[in-house]
Order: C-alpha cells, then sequence, then structure tokens
C-alpha cells in the first residue's frame, strides 16, 4: 500500500468516526428529548395547575420531557395506577404515600404543594343547619383521598361523624357538584374553583376546612423509590420543571388562568380569578416535605 493510499484510508476512517460520533449524538439527543413520562393529576382543581401549566407552557419539554397529563379521579385510584406501573408519576394527597407503604409498596413524596386541606363543606339550600346534615347522603370523590379527609374532618367540626351520614364516592369534584345540584348528596365537599361556582348556584358554605389548619399534604407529587433511584436525570429535570412551572403560576396570572380555564371548563371570569388568588398564595415555600404534617 502507498503512502498516498495510507493517508487517503485514514482520511476516510476518520470521517466515519467523525459522521458515527455526530450520529450517537443526535440519538442521544433525541431519545432525551422524546422520553416519555406518564404523570396522573388526580382532580379537577386548581390544586392540579402545576402540571397543567407545565405542559400547556412548555416548560416540560423545555427541560427534555415529553409529558403525558392524565386525568385519574382521586387520589388513591392515581396510586394504585402508580403502583401498577400505568403511570410513573402522580399528584395527589400524601396520605397515599403512607398506606401505599404500609402495603409494602416503595412510594416517595418528593415535591410538595400543598400543606393544609383547601375545601368547603357545602350543602344544599334547603339545608338550613349544619346539624341537619346528620342522616343524611353527603359526597366526596373517593374513600381515602384528600377529598374524605376534608369531609371527615368538616363534619367532625360540627360533631358529626362520618358514620352518622351515608357517605357516596361521587368520583371527581364536578360530581360532586353534581350531586348537590340534582339533589342526590345534601351536603358534600368542594375545592376551587367548584366550590366558588356552588356558592353562584346558591348552595351554602358551612365551613371553610382550611380555616381549621390541618396540617395535611394536600397535594404532592408522588412517585416509586426505584424511579428516584435508576432515573435520577429524569427526577433533576422534573423537579426543575415544577418549579418553573410554579413561578410561572405566580408571575403571569393572565396565562394560568386560561390554561386553568381550559382543564376545569369554567368561563366564568370571577371564579376563575378567585382560584387563582387561593392556589397562588397557598403554594408552600419549599417543595421539600415537611417533617411535620
Amino acid at each position: 500500500m502507498t503512502t498516498h493510499t495510507k493517508f487517503h484510508a485514514r482520511r476516510l476512517y476518520a470521517l466515519w468516526a467523525f459522521f458515527l460520533a455526530v450520529q450517537l449524538l443526535l440519538c442521544v439527543q433525541t431519545s432525551r428529548a422524546e422520553e416519555r413520562l406518564r404523570i396522573a393529576y388526580s382532580a379537577i382543581s386548581g390544586a392540579m395547575l402545576t402540571p397543567w401549566v407545565g405542559l400547556e407552557t412548555g416548560i416540560f419539554r423545555k427541560n427534555g420531557l415529553d409529558a403525558q397529563l392524565i386525568y385519574i379521579p382521586g387520589g388513591s385510584t392515581a396510586a394504585a395506577a402508580l403502583a401498577g406501573g400505568d403511570v410513573q408519576v402522580i399528584l395527589a394527597s400524601g396520605d397515599g404515600v403512607i398506606r401505599g407503604r404500609l402495603q409494602g409498596l416503595d412510594l416517595v413524596s418528593f415535591a410538595d404543594m400543598t400543606s393544609t386541606l383547601v375545601f368547603s363543606l357545602m350543602a344544599r339550600p334547603e339545608i338550613a343547619t349544619a346539624a341537619e346534615i346528620k342522616g343524611k347522603r353527603v359526597g366526596a370523590t373517593r374513600f381515602g383521598t384528600s377529598s374524605y379527609a376534608a369531609l371527615v374532618a368538616g363534619l367532625k367540626h360540627f360533631g358529626i361523624q362520618a358514620s352518622d351520614t351515608t357517605v357516596l364516592q361521587m368520583g371527581g369534584m364536578p360530581q360532586v357538584l353534581l350531586g348537590l345540584q340534582s339533589g342526590a348528596i345534601a351536603a358534600g365537599i368542594l375545592s376551587p374553583p367548584n366550590n366558588i361556582k356552588a356558592k353562584k348556584l346558591g348552595m351554602k358554605e358551612f365551613l371553610d376546612v382550611g380555616t381549621l389548619k390541618i396540617p395535611f399534604q394536600m397535594n404532592t407529587f408522588i412517585t416509586k423509590g426505584e424511579f428516584t433511584r435508576k432515573y435520577p436525570d429524569t427526577m433533576r429535570r422534573l423537579v426543575r420543571s415544577i418549579v418553573e412551572s410554579i413561578h410561572k403560576i405566580k408571575t403571569d396570572q393572565a396565562t394560568t388562568i386560561k390554561i386553568l380555564q381550559k382543564y376545569t371548563h369554567v368561563d366564568d371570569a370571577e371564579i376563575l380569578a378567585e382560584t387563582y388568588r387561593i392556589f397562588a398564595l397557598n403554594y408552600r415555600p419549599s417543595l421539600c416535605p415537611a417533617r411535620k404534617q
């Protein structure tokens, strides 16, 4: 082989190696950009604003996450989907973590949104006093959810045990409101914007459960411990997306309200503005789960 031929062969090899490296780099970048992350949110409520805003404003994608949001009504149902591998992350109440770990599941809470129960105990117009709720049908989304915990706390405030009523699992917040409107239930637990809408429809608010100041992980991001260990980079990008979404919520009211309108199907500007105000103010100063809940 002549010197010229050897030089030509080395050039071809160098070019081949260069193009191979470029292709590998592009494959890695594409894989990262197209990484799918299934996130379940458990309520049609202002409490779920963080992932809604993260998706609609492109924050997830900017951080290399192809997030797919899935509505699974009720935190207990969402936790079951997480345990079964149908989703990788859920936004639900923290009591699901406790129940899961008691059942031997490796669930972890990694980003707290709200640390108290932002709900109202509402009743139909003909219910004159809270005492009249006793013996009647009342509604929550599902057993084992933050809405059920709020219902129990609200009834207890008036000296009523949940067992003194017939608790119906309505499925979601809009269904609780529909139950009140139709008379299927005499009272129910609602969070913004549904409680604000209920007031406009003539329903009575007997208690703002948040005023009881009960420490409670009302909505927190939850995943499996195995997922955090196996995909630390994904977790970093997810937490970064959560922080950026909260900043967007707090600094861009107009965009946030448009997104809130899209997901809640509420068109009333007053209800949307009040829902925004409540949840924008209720974000915890730190995402780290508090030691005392």
